[in-house]
Parts: structure tokens; sequence; C-alpha cells
């Protein structure tokens, strides 16, 4: 099973102020993410983490707690994500800025393109590719996170 997610910005205590998140801090932000994504996600599964993991990725909390969410993760690259780190980036199957990939959902196939920003154009754009990406726009990310969170 393929699962999508951004903007997880772990250790970004301003995070939960900003997407309006539901926790009271840190700690129990993390908690509650790290349970619910080993909840669903199996190690035979892939997360594809559309940009911006945490605030950077040169932290030996951050390196050990992306270390024990489950599946293979493939990141791509957002303007948070320093993957500098080799410890940090070895957590990631792949890095990259952009990826296309094909996917199914009942019994249908789509070609996806996956990538952090927003783009004005994408490969076979006019065929049904579906653009998956990440926003500046807060209150649509909020909406996806309370979604895809909130069971």
């Amino acid at each position: 099973m393929n699962y999508y997610i951004s903007d997880l910005h772990l250790f970004h205590e301003a995070a939960i102020r900003f997407d309006d998140r539901p926790f009271r801090d840190l700690e129990e932000m993390h908690t509650e993410i790290v349970k619910r994504w080993n909840e669903k996600v199996n190690n035979g599964d892939t997360v594809y983490i559309l940009g911006d993991v945490s605030m950077r990725g040169k932290n030996e909390n951050l390196i050990a707690l992306v270390a024990i969410l489950k599946g293979k993760k493939v990141l791509i690259r957002g303007n948070h994500d320093d993957v500098s780190d080799l410890r940090y980036r070895q957590l990631f199957s792949e890095v990259c800025d952009y990826k296309e990939i094909r996917d199914s959902i009942a019994g249908k196939s789509y070609e996806l393109v996956l990538c952090h920003y927003p783009i004005f154009s994408w490969k076979h754009m006019s065929r049904g590719t579906i653009l998956s990406t990440d926003t500046p726009i807060t209150a649509r990310r909020t909406i996806i996170f309370r979604s895809v969170w909130s069971g």
C-alpha cells in the first residue's frame, strides 16, 4: 500500500499554532504522529512524504523519531528539509525533488506527479495525470492534516 503525506514539521513548535494542530506541545504531537503512523503503516508499505518532515534534519532526536516510523519512506524534498546528515538521509529509501509514479485506488490506475511545490505544468497533465503537492496555503494543509490524522 502507498501512503502520501506532507508537512509533518516535526520539532517545529510554531507549526502547532500555525496549522491549528490539536496538540498542547511537541511531545504530544510527536507521540500521536508516531502512534497513528505505525497503526496504519506496515513495514511493507511505502510512504511518500511530500516535504517538510521537520525544520532541519540535523537533530539526534529527529533521526531517532523518523527511524521508528514504519514503512519504506520516500522523501520528496521541501524547503525545510536538510538531508546533509548521512544518518538522517539513510532513513529514506529515496530523496528527490520531483517524482512520477503510478498508483491504483479501488482497481483504477492513476499517474501521479509528486512535488512539494505547486507547479504550473507537469507531464501528461492533459491526459489525467494528477499533481500531488504541498501548497503554501496553510488552511489547505490544515484540512489535509486533520483528515489524515483524525482517524
